[in-house]
């Protein structure tokens, strides 16, 4: 994603999105009523200045961070769910030891929906190539 450097900081930079070719999800329209500003850390001290064109990126850690973070916890509530169910009720069958699976996969989404929505995932963008 490339953006425009709207301010510089010790240790931050504040970047102007433009329109993003990529986005089509709300085709553009929010994009041109206000500008998007995101903040940026310049970890290869690339010598910036207000107007330049910049490329930005996740680090390849935290996306692999937040995979893992997207897709262990609907794994363990559900198992979570399936073997509670057969602790508790030993003589059920597998039809309901899913549904307690599935019980526990919503829970456990739930519990992480609130956590998330009090302290939200703060996503960590740098600097990677000056474009102009």
């Amino acid at each position: 994603m490339t953006g425009q450097v709207y301010a510089l900081s010790e240790t931050t930079v504040t970047i102007s999105l433009g329109t993003c070719s990529s986005c089509f999800g709300c085709m553009q329209q929010e994009c041109k009523t206000r500008t998007r500003f995101l903040k940026a850390k310049n970890p290869f001290q690339f010598p910036l200045a207000i107007g330049q064109v910049v490329k930005i990126e996740t680090p390849k850690a935290m996306l692999v961070g937040q995979a893992f973070a997207a897709l262990l916890p609907p794994m363990v509530g559900f198992m979570g769910g399936f073997i509670l169910t057969g602790l508790l009720v030993p003589v059920s069958g597998d039809p309901a030891r899913a549904a307690g699976g599935v019980l526990g996969l919503f829970i456990l989404a739930y519990l992480i929906y609130l956590i998330r929505k009090k302290h939200p995932a703060e996503t960590i963008l740098q600097v990677v190539e000056i474009v102009s």
